[in-house]
């Protein structure tokens, strides 16, 4: 007896063309993802690296800005110190400018005074007494105008402390310097 018995099929496993493309879509999808994930991850680091960066530049500044406020506060000190011991402010331009025109009028009398009682003078023993003390009043004036000149500096840097820009206070200092050297040049 032979009976037929339908013999079975065998079922494929094989993924047919439908499902491939699935499947490679599916591992490309994977890939993509994957690269995303690795790239995520680098800007990441990139920012934390940054970031940290960032924090330590801050707390350069703030270190340096601490040592530059002890250092200006030092300065400071010192500068009120010598104004104090000198005796100048920054009001005091304008009248210590004023101080070193006297005393270069002064000074200006008292060569005029030494030359004249040199020329008038027909006792010289008496002339060089004159000269003498015509030349005590000339040095005299110049010591005035040079301690003015020395106060008109201070109070000139002294206006950097109270906020007025380097180059105002520049302006200053090249003018006290001209007046400075013109009243030495015609003492």
């Amino acid at each position: 007896m032979s009976t037929t018995e339908p013999q079975a099929t065998p079922t494929s496993t094989a993924p047919t063309g439908h499902n491939k493309a699935w499947i490679w879509l599916a591992v490309a999808l994977t890939l993509v993802s994957i690269g995303l994930l690795v790239w995520a991850l680098s800007l990441q680091s990139d920012l934390d690296s940054s970031e940290q960066q960032v924090a330590d530049m801050q707390a350069q500044v703030a270190e340096a800005q601490e040592s530059g406020g002890a250092a200006r506060d030092t300065l400071k000190g010192a500068y009120d110190a010598l104004v104090a011991q000198v005796g100048a402010t920054q009001e005091d331009v304008a009248a210590i400018t004023q101080d070193i025109e006297q005393a270069k009028a002064t000074v200006q009398q008292a060569g005029k005074d030494a030359q004249a009682a040199a020329a008038a003078a027909g006792d010289d023993a008496q002339a060089k007494v004159d000269e003498a003390r015509a030349n005590a009043e000339v040095a005299k004036g110049n010591a005035q105008i040079a301690a003015d000149c020395g106060r008109a500096y201070l109070s000139a840097l002294g206006s950097l402390f109270s906020g007025e820009s380097a180059n105002a206070v520049r302006t200053q200092l090249q003018a006290i310097s001209a007046d400075c050297k013109a009243a030495f040049s015609g003492a």
